[in-house]
């Protein structure tokens, strides 16, 4: 891996790639029942990135590495780790000099602590309601340092916007040859590639914090790029794992709310987004 794979379920056999492509079969620190009681109870708790990978990397694994799929913040902090080792800097430190300086992207950060640069919405969330509650929570001002490389950042519109293009092309951060490794990185039809998602053309990635929740797609067939951002993370349709509030529409297909916008926008462009099953 490039670091010691002391601690890693199945260490030997874990490459980067599978990190990056979510096939390592490392569990996600965000299915460990101690982590996740506390989390939910504390919002506030401020997490290092140790902490997670213990509780990540405290769970047997999945599957063997290389087997299938499965979405693991655990990989994604894993990186985070690799860079800094690779590099010999902080994570931060890289993200700027790579990607933030060279997009230009002003008014993205990873922040420290729970603090949003104003003007900024209040999130809302029914994670950590209890059972007969349909209240849904402000979690603006809970921690964000759950997420680290995993997710740990703010950003505009405006900003996402060239954001989106530049993960969609490569442009302005990568060359030709990292490019092309990256497009020709998904498995079939509905693939996740290398940290990112295709579904007919439309490359990118949802993000979501308690609270918030953010779609980030570029139609690779017109050049296009569709940013939503929603003050809300709760579903809506279908859902079996996740909470709904009363008057939700059950017939629909389970939905975040970014995502559920942003297949309405691409209908309305001409070329609809169908996204993966979400449970």
């Amino acid at each position: 891996m490039g670091m010691s794979s002391d601690g890693v379920p199945n260490g030997d056999k874990v490459t980067i790639r599978m990190l990056t492509d979510m096939t390592s079969g490392v569990a996600s620190y965000t299915f460990d029942e101690a982590w996740l009681d506390t989390y939910l109870t504390e919002p506030t708790t401020v997490w290092t990135p140790d902490e997670l990978l213990e509780a990540g990397l405290g769970q047997p694994p999945n599957f063997e590495p290389g087997e299938r799929f499965e979405y693991s913040n655990t990989n994604t902090v894993l990186l985070g780790k690799v860079i800094e080792e690779v590099t010999g800097r902080p994570f931060t430190e890289v993200l700027d000099q790579q990607i933030l300086e060279p997009l230009q992207l002003t008014h993205t950060s990873f922040p420290a602590g729970d603090e949003i640069p104003d003007p900024h919405p209040r999130g809302f969330t029914l994670q950590g309601t209890p059972d007969d509650s349909f209240e849904p929570l402000d979690a603006t001002d809970w921690s964000p340092t759950f997420g680290w490389t995993a997710g740990q950042m703010i950003s505009t519109v405006d900003d996402l916007l060239v954001w989106g293009r530049a993960l969609g092309t490569g442009q302005g951060i990568l060359d030709t040859e990292e490019s092309v490794i990256r497009l020709t990185s998904f498995p079939g039809e509905l693939g996740y590639g290398l940290a990112m998602g295709c579904v007919d053309g439309w490359v990118g990635h949802t993000g979501e914090l308690p609270g918030f929740n953010t779609s980030v797609f570029y139609d690779t067939t017109s050049d296009t790029t569709v940013i939503t951002t929603v003050n809300s993370d709760v579903p809506t349709g279908d859902c079996a794992v996740s909470k709904t509030l009363p008057d939700n529409p059950k017939e629909l297909d389970c939905m975040a709310p970014a995502t559920r916008i942003f297949v309405a926008i691409s209908e309305a462009l001409g070329h609809p987004f169908s996204p993966p099953p979400l449970s």
